[in-house]
């Protein structure tokens, strides 16, 4: 099938996996490039770093990628001398690290971060050394790839560092920051990128569902890890500041001069959408997914510039924070053909098993074995080596000088029939193969015609067909008592003068004697070849016989296994989207059906046969499903059949009877919304980040003017539609893959502080603090997180129940203050929005008709950027709202306030406000 083309502009990168996680995604990375790329070489290499030794143990991981953390001697000896040296006094006190936090010392760091800090500090010659090696690795392979024309020259001296890990456990969230340290001493940070990737928390939900304490260890280390990442992502603008300052081992001081990294890759397992990846499997693909768009495709070096141009440099206006994070997500409308090679191979394997699985009994066996002997007797020449050499060689008549003319033919019968059987002799191996390929070709043929049961009786009526053929000369088999020499005797010593004169017949016993030994030799002849060629034949049949009787017994759980795999990949295709959330099929099941019997459910018997030419399809079944499985799936790569999505999608149009430019439209908002990044946090459209959609496909070939690059014009009408939006922009990024349309979304520049799970972090942590049950490790001075002067989801709660309880209103773009507390809560003007609450509505003045009679001091700003500020800074004017909110709530019941909140909700989400309804919903149960 279709082999993508690489990029020769891919930079020269090292991605780095840290523990558990990093070793996950890793593998899964180097699968998909050998995917898609097969074994071209790449100008990228990989480093495993883990203090789990099982992550050095599978064969997926070259030596060479290897950098596991160890002790050198005991743990009691290696904490005793790590927390006597000032290079380790970050090490935490109260309590401190015991031998008895460690399980083994060869099997990770147990969720607790210190440990894994403690592996890393302990090796850090060895990784400093290991990363030194990685990138003169790396040079020196895109040189290599740059002599013979593969990648481009100016990419020789820039560099792409990717680290990959969990901030959730021990390992990753332990030697992210010294690991990221290093690298900026080993690289230069002027021409490379240092990227990044971790996953938090809620991505192992699932995975610790069954352990409470493991649950919070895996929170508190994401407070203290994301504590430092807010720390260390801010721009240095005191170098000298001792935080800065790195200490090792053997390396000595590093200092940093920029941040730790260039970007920040966050990842949760859910969305702002509502979708959720329960399974930490797919989360790993995700990341792997992305990895592989950003190194191995054109991708790459558009973020490269779109991060240049579109990561907002200046603060988060509300938290007054750099915006230091991005997230990800992709999702795909696909012809899934590693699915579609899948069910044709199970197809055709369950179709397999199902024909020559077959019971009933067939009424022409005894045919098909006569026709079957027929061409084993053709091929050994039997006609031949059995041509009949009785009638030349017999007398029939009576007199004495013809018959002794015919003493020689005696002789010369013996020597014909020794002659035959001695050629027989040495053809005797040879006849051997013909006879067991024959077979053998029989059976590869007719298996799927007759089932194993009928072959069985084939082959048994050819065995009978044999043993019939040397019985019926079973006579002849050394029996004779009539010999040569006697009959050559009688015939010298005929004496009588008249028979030798002819007046008288020679005696009729010796002319009977004469030609029963030409009939003997010849009968001789026929039952050695015969009964030679059975006993070649038996065994063989026999053999095949066993074979078929082996795979009859197991064949029946074989067709169930199979069924049930064909059935899953049925089901997927029958759903609305297939797949899951990150690819959807834009297939069905009836093009899988129709794609089968043309490609080979319409000749199934012929293909059957040429499959098995060189192989016997009982000896393939015999070892096994997945052998004859991995048959199956060779012989789907060999079909060249061009299947395109855009002709795929065309025809999906045609069957629903929209246009091509509708129906692309409709699809790719579909998948747009799939692909929302795995970011818990709500977009609030005044202080948002920056988003962008890249659209992966292949270019239109029909622009032949060298410059303009473009995809279909369906796919190109869909990204210039989201240009111009705010905070969203799209962008076409050509690909060599015909069966997909990618749409990766990428959040740039955002505050983790966003992340409704960070406060719930914080306590955790203080909580595991305070109980003194496992060492923890922080430096308090960081500022970050836990430093807001406001709990950033409560403040925008309270600005949108505001707004949906008439307590602020929009008057011609000014959002005003419209509630007071005189003795009881009063509005000042009408709306729609306002609800009945006491008197609260009585002296109201008439919604104003412009701004220009509303009291200044009402106005509380032009925008949603500053009423928030204003509530943030205004204590007076939070307490009043909150008191009010407080008050209906007690007064009203849940349907009451549902059914008048329905129409706020409903009118901001026409308007495409859904931050509004995201907020409240939970209020409403809207």
């Amino acid at each position: 099938m279709y082999n993508m083309e690489v990029p020769k502009d891919i930079m020269p990168t090292l991605v780095i996996g840290l523990g558990g996680t990093g070793f996950q995604v890793i593998k899964r990375l180097k699968k998909l490039f050998n995917k898609r790329y097969n074994t071209k070489k790449l100008p990228i290499r990989y480093l495993i770093i883990d203090t789990d030794l099982k992550s050095f143990l599978d064969d997926d991981i070259d030596n060479n990628e290897k950098c596991q953390l160890r002790f050198g001697e005991g743990v009691k000896t290696t904490l005793d001398w790590a927390y006597s040296n000032p290079y380790f006094d970050w090490l935490p006190k109260n309590p401190p690290i015991t031998p008895d936090f460690f399980t083994s010392t060869d099997q990770g760091a147990g969720l607790m971060r210190p440990i894994g800090r403690l592996y890393l500090a302990k090796n850090a010659q060895l990784v400093y050394d290991t990363l030194n090696t990685a990138k003169n690795d790396l040079v020196d392979l895109h040189k290599v790839l740059t002599d013979v024309g593969e990648a481009y020259l100016e990419n020789i001296d820039r560099h792409k560092v990717y680290v990959v890990g969990s901030l959730a456990g021990g390992t990753g969230c332990g030697t992210f920051l010294d690991v990221a340290v290093m690298l900026s001493k080993v690289f230069n940070r002027d021409n490379t990128n240092i990227i990044g990737l971790f996953t938090l928390e809620s991505c192992y939900d699932d995975k610790l569902s069954s352990d409470l304490d493991a649950q919070n260890r895996s929170k508190a280390n994401c407070y203290a890890a994301l504590k430092e990442l807010e720390f260390f992502m801010s721009s240095i603008t005191n170098p000298d500041d001792e935080k800065y300052s790195f200490n090792y081992n053997n390396i000595g001081e590093i200092k940093l001069e920029k941040k730790i990294f260039d970007i920040c890759y966050l990842l949760e397992n859910k969305n702002e959408m509502g979708g959720v990846l329960t399974n930490i499997e797919d989360i790993y693909d995700l990341c792997s997914l992305q990895l592989f768009q950003e190194v191995g495709t054109r991708l790459g070096s558009q973020l490269r510039a779109d991060y240049a141009n579109f990561i907002c440099k200046d603060k988060d206006p509300v938290l007054k924070r750099d915006r230091h994070f991005s997230t990800f997500s992709s999702s795909s409308m696909e012809v899934p053909v590693e699915n579609l090679r899948r069910y044709c191979a199970y197809r055709l394997t369950s179709e397999i098993l199902s024909k020559i699985n077959n019971c009933n009994e067939e009424d022409n066996t005894v045919e098909a074995a006569k026709a079957l002997a027929e061409d084993i007797n053709e091929a050994l020449e039997i006609t031949d080596r059995l041509k009949d050499f009785r009638g030349s060689n017999r007398y029939s008549g009576k007199k004495y000088s013809e018959f002794i003319g015919k003493k020689a033919n005696l002789r010369k019968a013996e020597n014909i029939c020794d002659e035959r059987y001695q050629q027989w002799k040495s053809d005797l191996e040879e006849n051997r193969e013909q006879v067991s390929k024959l077979i053998k070709s029989f059976i590869n043929e007719k298996a799927i015609e007759y089932g194993l049961n009928n072959l069985n009786r084939i082959l048994m009526e050819l065995k009978a067909s044999f043993a019939s053929d040397y019985e019926n000369y079973a006579d002849y088999n050394g029996k004779s008592t009539i010999d040569r020499a006697n009959i050559e005797n009688s015939m010298d010593n005929i004496k009588d003068k008249k028979v030798k004169n002819g007046k008288r017949d020679v005696d009729g016993k010796l002319i009977s004697d004469f030609n029963k030994f030409i009939d003997q030799k010849f009968g001789e002849l026929a039952y050695r070849i015969h009964k030679k060629k059975y006993d070649m034949a038996e065994d063989i049949i026999d053999d095949c016989r066993a074979n078929i009787n082996a795979v009859i017994g197991d064949i029946n759980a074989s067709i169930t296994q199979v069924n049930n795999r064909l059935n899953k990949i049925n089901y997927q295709a029958n759903k609305k989207y297939g797949g899951n959330i990150i690819s959807r099929e834009m297939i069905t099941r009836e093009f899988y059906e129709h794609y089968y019997n043309e490609n080979f459910g319409k000749n199934l018997t012929e293909k059957v046969a040429a499959m098995f030419k060189e192989v016997s399809i009982i000896s393939v079944i015999r070892e096994g499903k997945e052998r004859l499985l991995a048959i199956c799936e060779k012989e789907f790569d060999k079909i060249d059949s061009k299947i395109n999505i855009m002709e795929i999608l065309e025809q999906n149009a045609k069957n629903m009877d929209m246009s091509i430019n509708d129906y692309v439209k409709e699809q790719l908002e579909i998948t747009s919304k799939l692909s929302k990044p795995f970011w818990s946090a709500v977009k609030n459209p005044e202080v948002s980040w920056t988003e962008c959609y890249y659209i992966g496909a292949i270019k239109d070939d029909n622009i032949t003017n060298g410059f303009t690059i473009k995809p279909q014009e369906p796919i190109d009408n869909w990204i210039r539609s989201q240009t111009g939006e705010r905070s969203r922009q799209a962008r076409y990024v050509e690909t060599t893959n015909p069966y997909a349309i990618d749409v990766i979304h990428i959040t740039m520049g955002a505050c983790a502080a966003y992340l409704p799970d960070i406060k719930n972090y914080k306590q955790f942590y203080l909580r595991l603090l305070s109980s003194k049950a496992y060492p923890l490790h922080l430096d308090e001075a960081y500022v970050g997180l836990s430093d807001l002067d406001l709990d950033t989801e409560k403040l925008m709660e309270d600005y949108y129940l505001s707004l949906a309880y008439g307590v602020i209103i929009n008057v011609d773009g000014d959002f005003v203050k419209n509630l007071i507390y005189d003795e009881s809560y009063k509005y000042i003007y009408t709306s729609p929005y306002c609800i009945e609450f006491e008197d609260s509505k009585d002296q109201c003045e008439d919604f104003p008709e412009n701004k220009a009679t509303i009291d200044k001091k009402l106005i509380l700003g032009t925008s949603q950027e500053e009423v928030l500020k204003r509530l943030a800074d205004d204590k007076q004017l939070v307490k009043l709202i909150r008191d009010f909110i407080a008050a209906i709530e007690k007064s009203f019941k849940k349907e009451q306030l549902k059914e008048h909140m329905i129409k706020f909700v409903s009118d901001e989400v026409n308007e495409k406000d859904f931050i509004a309804y995201e907020k409240i919903k939970y209020k409403t149960s809207v």
